[in-house]
């Protein structure tokens, strides 16, 4: 009796720790696999809430629009004239095939062909000012280079001096109105705020007293924002 005894003794002084060893790995395990659940479902919250904000944004007019600004510098080279210019562009940005930025230019010509002039008048003396109201499309060729055709309206006036008039004569004012249109190519950085690069040519018409018609090539540089 006293064997049996001790015999079970040994065995339940041997079973005990590995039962509480197990239950101890059990009660990890669940503390484990409950942690594990909490944190997919936190995952899960937070993906729905992302796919809720990017459905709200995919309807919503105020995140698929936004206003973008440029401002550019503009070298213009004719065969009647050569002048720069400061732009303004800005458009809505929405998901189209064309862009239709408005525009808004001042120019200032800075040399004459005297040989396509008309004759009777001092093409040293001559000076215009020009505000250009414009509207203009772009539209995506490939990567970030865009393909621009655009229509302006030149007002302003110009100062001048019969060639039979001397500096002590004070220059004549008339008021210029025209027609102008650009065909570009336009590179466009993908960022939100980033450079802008552009060459084409334009045709204008004038009523200016020296000229009435031009063409010429176009170098731009500018930013986005």
């Amino acid at each position: 009796m006293k064997r049996f005894l001790f015999i079970s003794l040994l065995l339940v002084a041997g079973v005990l720790p590995a039962l509480a060893q197990f239950t101890l790995d059990t009660e990890a395990y669940d503390r484990q696999k409950k942690e594990a659940e909490r944190q997919k479902a936190y995952q899960d919250s937070v993906r729905k809430v992302q796919l809720e904000e990017a459905r709200i944004r995919a309807n919503d007019v105020r995140f698929r629009i936004k206003w973008v600004n440029w401002v550019t510098y503009r070298q213009s080279v004719g065969f009647v004239e050569s002048s720069h210019n400061l732009t303004y562009y800005g458009y809505l940005q929405a998901r189209q095939k064309w862009i239709t930025p408005l525009s808004l230019r001042l120019s200032s010509s800075t040399r004459l062909n005297e040989g396509a002039l008309r004759d009777g008048y001092d093409a040293d003396s001559w000076k215009k000012y020009v505000l250009d109201l414009g509207l203009s499309g772009f539209r995506n060729l490939k990567d970030d280079f865009y393909l621009s055709m655009g229509i302006q309206l030149p007002i302003g006036w110009e100062r001048y001096r019969y060639a039979t008039e001397t500096t002590a004569d004070r220059k004549h004012t008339h008021m210029l109105v025209g027609l102008g249109f650009e065909e570009r190519v336009f590179y466009m950085s993908p960022n939100k705020t980033g450079l802008i690069l552009g060459v084409g040519c334009y045709q204008r018409l004038m009523s200016s007293k020296l000229y009435r018609f031009d063409i010429g090539l176009t170098f731009e540089v500018g930013l986005k924002f």
